[in-house]
């Protein structure tokens, strides 16, 4: 198809628009301030643009004219281009008023766009961020307006020359937000009405079903409520005084069990109404007894209890030594009735003391609940807190004058060196106080960086740390040491309803952050730790109270350890407890062979869980006590009888998760070396699933210790007090561990996230140590398993390339296949070998060694050739 010449020029116009727009976008985006140009002198045979001299110019003009405004250049260029091939009569026709108006407004938005980068954005190399023109222009204005008004009028003039320009209506597009905005609002708000009326209309059912089960109520006029209990004068007034005492008792043992609905304000009010109301009118059933029978019914509210570890036992012997409360109460006039109450009584009392709740007008809760308690019995308890030392009385005496004043002379240093902020925040916690500032426009927080030594100086404080990001926050914190210093204690941590509460058994203590708060971390999520600190940082310390914590949390059959204390002297303590799989490993040949059945345990897991159809330890658990239950246990899938004498597979038990901990991990990757580490990578890659999880530790995190593969498969990681800045990238990727104080200070990186977490370790004594060491030692022996140390159980879980050290090769087999290769060829070499059998050259080499012991070749020589001994016969 042909063009005319209006056509053909238009076409022409559009290309030519487009790669100008190229040419300057190039130039602008290669620009390197080393090229010669306007404003820079140079030589012209080393040019880095990508445009050349030419594009070096263009770049330099427009960055210097308009800053970071040049980069719409190009666009505008492409766009004007566009418009004109397309819609050329639309352009033609333009009157001149229009034109006006847009030149009009193309001056307003590029004028006021420039001063408003000028006076917010940061420069482009040695060029203002709005370019000559802008500094011109807010520099004409910020006397006059100071920063508040100059930005208001520029505002202005930026949205004003964006109207006349382009034609948008504001008022239109503010009219059309606020209509979606109002859509939203509406959609939420029927979604809730929906949502309250289900609710109600549950709620009424449920109402409904507890009146049709409501005991008869004319048993209301045998009640006196307007007399108090123990104004009551007769002959069986300390009976009546016991049977109310229990019923006070089993008002509090019901309270524990019986689950709170969720309900409204409203609803909750005649709930309770109603409650009172049914309590008052049914003497004959204690309605603790149906709150027990509908508990008793539903899964749900027991299957919450079981994952609490609730002892049943313990709780209703402290409820039966607990004081009565002096409650109102009716008091039926009847003798007999109160001699049946107060044996009805009695009778719950001694059935307490056997575990179970029982009522003569409730039989099937009874049954019930016996035999629940026989399936599922009272979890032993763990250690007491009361081995632990108690937390220290005194806190930091800082008062708020004395914030006040330290905020001034923060602000006051950092005028000093040039930097305008206002402290807007104060946090005091018991090692450091965090200060929160709020940069003046145009401050750059790496500025704030560079003076972390000078204000430290200044301050005179052993160590200024700049936070330059604070999640959720514009500001930036400065965070300087206590005068005097708060030990963190690890009764007060493990106290808290944050480690209480937490289900998980791998749920483990750090200590509290810098405004005083738990800092509590869940290492089945991390799933491994990469814990880094000098000497006397607090590493061993922070490694101990991670131990307690899982000693404290879970017992041995949800929890297991293998320990490798290369030192012999910090993990050598833990001997002996119940949770350990093997004796505390001190000779690195043995940790070896313990990281490799850790592989194969990890294989072996992996197996099971494919085969039952789960992905995950949790799951796996949970569906082998399912069928335990149900009365049909799962059978080991896995099972070979290979020398014929076994009786059969065996029921599939729960399995524990596995944690390994490394107390000084560069040692015995010197010791040990390259396989250790290998090894390591291969349980860090899989094992999360399979519940086996590392807490590796070291006072040397240098990069040949701490591999980039380590590092890779272990996210999260947590730094002491490091002595450079290249050690703190080293472990944790960035700088900041050099500024801590030491003693348990640390920075912890959680898993999914870049910015770490300042959080004072706590601490835990030597004797601490022991007694809880002592108080486990007590309550079983350790059921060690053999083959983690010997390495018999682990033979065949190899490394890629490697092959048994004890074993036969002439057990692999590919030994016949090579032997009669070598014989035939007559020559024999490893690269040979390699090459017709297509393995690795480890196996090859050690096929070709096997063949020197067995005689078929002759050793190398000088040159490393070899011969073969046994000539091939069949030719």
């Amino acid at each position: 198809m042909r063009l005319n010449g209006v056509q053909r020029l238009l076409e022409t116009g559009l290309i030519v628009s487009t790669a100008l727009a190229i040419f300057i976008l190039c130039a602008l985006v290669s620009f390197d301030p080393a090229d010669p140009s306007w404003s820079q002198t140079g030589e012209f045979v080393d040019v880095k643009n990508i445009t050349g001299t030419a594009g070096a110019w263009v770049a330099d003009i427009l960055l210097f004219s308009f800053g970071w405004l040049a980069f719409l250049v190009p666009a505008a260029i492409q766009l004007f281009g566009y418009l004109v091939f397309k819609r050329p009569h639309r352009v033609l026709s333009l009157d001149y008023v229009t034109l006006a108006l847009r030149l009009i407004g193309l001056v307003l938005f590029t004028l006021s766009a420039c001063a408003i980068s000028s006076i917010n954005f940061d420069d482009i190399f040695y060029f203002s961020s709005g370019g000559v023109v802008g500094d011109v222009i807010a520099g004409a204005m910020m006397p006059a307006f100071n920063f508040t008004g100059t930005s208001i009028l520029l505002l202005c003039f930026f949205f004003a020359g964006m109207t006349l320009l382009t034609g948008v209506s504001w008022v239109q597009f503010v009219d059309t937000l606020g209509a979606y905005v109002m859509k939203a609002a509406l959609f939420v708000w029927q979604w809730l009405q929906s949502k309250r009326g289900q609710y109600q209309s549950e709620f009424a059912e449920a109402e409904q079903r507890s009146l049709a089960n409501e005991p008869n109520p004319q048993v209301e006029a045998t009640q006196s409520p307007q007399e108090p209990k123990l104004e009551i004068q007769s002959d069986n007034a300390d009976t009546e005084v016991e049977a109310d005492k229990d019923k006070s008792l089993l008002d509090k043992a019901a309270a524990m069990f019986a689950p709170e609905p969720k309900k409204e304000s409203w609803q909750e009010q005649s709930s309770d109404s109603d409650t009172q109301s049914a309590t008052k009118e049914a003497p004959k059933q204690h309605p603790a007894f149906d709150d027990i029978d509908a508990m008793l019914g539903d899964e749900m509210n027991f299957s919450a209890i079981d994952d609490e570890g609730f002892d049943t036992v313990s709780a209703l012997n402290e409820l039966d030594q607990a004081p009565t409360e002096a409650t109102p109460s009716t008091q039926p006039q009847n003798k007999g009735a109160n001699t049946a109450v107060a044996s009805a009584q009695k009778e719950t009392n001694n059935s307490v003391a056997s575990t179970t709740v029982a009522h003569k007008k409730a039989p099937t809760a009874k049954e019930k609940f016996e035999q629940l308690l026989e399936e599922k019995p009272p979890m032993e308890p763990l250690p007491s807190l009361d081995l632990l030392d108690r937390p220290d009385k005194q806190k930091n005496p800082i008062s708020e004058e004395e914030l006040e004043a330290v905020s001034r002379l923060v602000e006051s240093k950092l005028q000093d060196f040039g930097v305008q902020a206002s402290v807007v925040g104060v946090y005091p916690g018991p090692v450091v106080t965090r200060f929160e500032l709020d940069l003046a426009p145009g401050v750059k927080v790496a500025k704030i960086s560079g003076l972390s030594k000078d204000l430290a100086r200044s301050l005179s404080a052993v160590s200024v740390r700049v936070v330059e990001v604070i999640p959720g926050k514009t500001y930036v914190g400065l965070e300087l040491p206590n005068k005097h210093r708060e030990i963190v204690r690890l009764s007060e941590v493990i106290n808290a309803p944050k480690f209480e509460q937490n289900k998980s058994p791998l749920t483990m203590v750090l200590g509290k952050d810098i405004a005083g708060q738990p800092v509590v971390a869940d290492l089945a999520k991390m799933p491994h730790l990469l814990v880094a600190g000098t000497t006397g940082s607090g590493k061993s310390v922070g490694v101990n109270v991670m131990i307690l914590s899982l000693l404290y949390k879970s017992p041995p059959e949800d929890v297991r350890m293998i320990m490798i204390d290369p030192k012999m002297l910090e993990l050598s303590v833990y001997e002996g407890i119940p949770h350990l799989l093997c004796e505390v490993v001190t000779d690195m040949k043995e940790a070896a062979n313990a990281l490799r059945w850790c592989v194969g345990e990890m294989e072996r897991r992996y197996k099971l869980m494919s085969a039952l159809g789960v992905r995950n330890l949790k799951g796996y658990n949970q569906k082998v006590l399912d069928a335990k239950a149900a009365g049909e246990p799962i059978l080991d899938p896995l099972f070979k009888d290979t020398d014929g004498m076994a009786d059969g597979p065996q029921e599939l038990d729960k399995l524990p998760s596995i944690v390994v901990v490394i107390d000084e991990f560069a040692d015995m990757m010197m010791i040990v070396g390259k396989k250790v580490e290998e090894l390591i990578a291969r349980i860090a890659q899989k094992a999360r699933a399979a519940g086996i999880h590392l807490v590796l530790a070291t006072q040397r995190p240098s990069v040949d210790v701490i591999t980039g593969l380590i590092k890779a498969n272990i996210p999260t990681r947590m730094a002491f007090q490091v002595s450079s800045k290249i050690d703190s990238r080293t472990i944790l990727d960035q700088q900041g561990a050099e500024h801590l104080l030491g003693m348990g200070d640390m920075l912890y990186l959680p898993p999914g996230t870049s910015v770490p977490i300042r959080v004072h370790g706590a601490f835990v004594d030597d004797h601490e140590v022991h007694a809880v060491v002592s108080d486990w030692k007590a309550r079983g022996k350790p059921d060690y398993v053999d083959e983690i140390l010997n390495g018999d159980a682990v033979e065949d879980v190899l490394l890629p390339g490697e092959t048994s050290e004890d074993g036969d090769d002439e057990s692999d087999p590919l030994y016949d296949e090579a032997c009669a290769f070598v014989i035939e060829s007559g020559r024999v070499s490893v690269s040979s070998v390699q090459r017709k059998l297509r393995v690795g050259y480890n196996r090859a080499a050690r096929l070709v060694e096997q063949m020197e012991h067995s005689g078929l070749v002759s050793s190398p020589g000088h040159n490393g050739a070899r011969e073969v001994l046994v000539k091939n016969n069949a030719g």
